[in-house]
C-alpha cells in the first residue's frame, strides 16, 4: 500500500510509543499514548517501556492501519492516536458501539 514503518521508540517520559511511517508525500510521525495502549490493547498500568514497545509490535498491523486512516498524507506535526481510533464507528444493533476484536470486552462500557 506504499506505507511502511520507519522506526518506533518510547518517548523520554515513557508515555506510549512514538513511531514514523512512510506515507503519501513523505514521512508522518504518530504518537499512541500509554492510556490508549492500556484501554485498547490491555496494557498493564505500570508496564515497562519494553512491554509498551512489545505490545506496539504485537498490534502493529492494526495500529499502522488506523494511523494511515487518520493521516494518509504527511504533515509537519505529530498525529496522536487515541483509544477511540481503535473502535469501529459502526453502531451495532441496539445502539451499542461495536469494538474491534483486539479491544478487551471489559472496555465496552467506555
Amino acid at each position: 500500500m506504499g506505507s511502511a514503518l520507519v522506526w518506533a521508540a518510547i518517548p523520554h517520559n515513557s508515555d506510549g510509543v512514538v513511531f514514523q511511517v512512510r506515507v503519501i508525500r513523505g514521512l508522518q510521525r504518530f504518537h499512541i499514548p500509554r492510556r490508549a495502549l492500556e484501554e485498547a490493547f490491555d496494557l498493564a498500568p505500570h508496564a515497562s517501556d519494553a512491554r509498551q514497545l512489545e505490545l506496539f509490535y504485537q498490534h502493529k498491523t492494526l495500529i499502522l492501519r488506523q494511523a494511515m486512516r487518520k493521516r494518509p498524507i504527511a504533515g509537519a506535526d505529530t498525529t496522536a492516536l487515541q483509544t477511540a481510533d481503535f473502535t469501529t464507528g459502526v453502531e451495532a444493533g441496539r445502539g451499542a458501539t461495536a469494538y474491534l476484536s483486539e479491544a478487551p470486552e471489559s472496555q465496552a462500557s467506555i
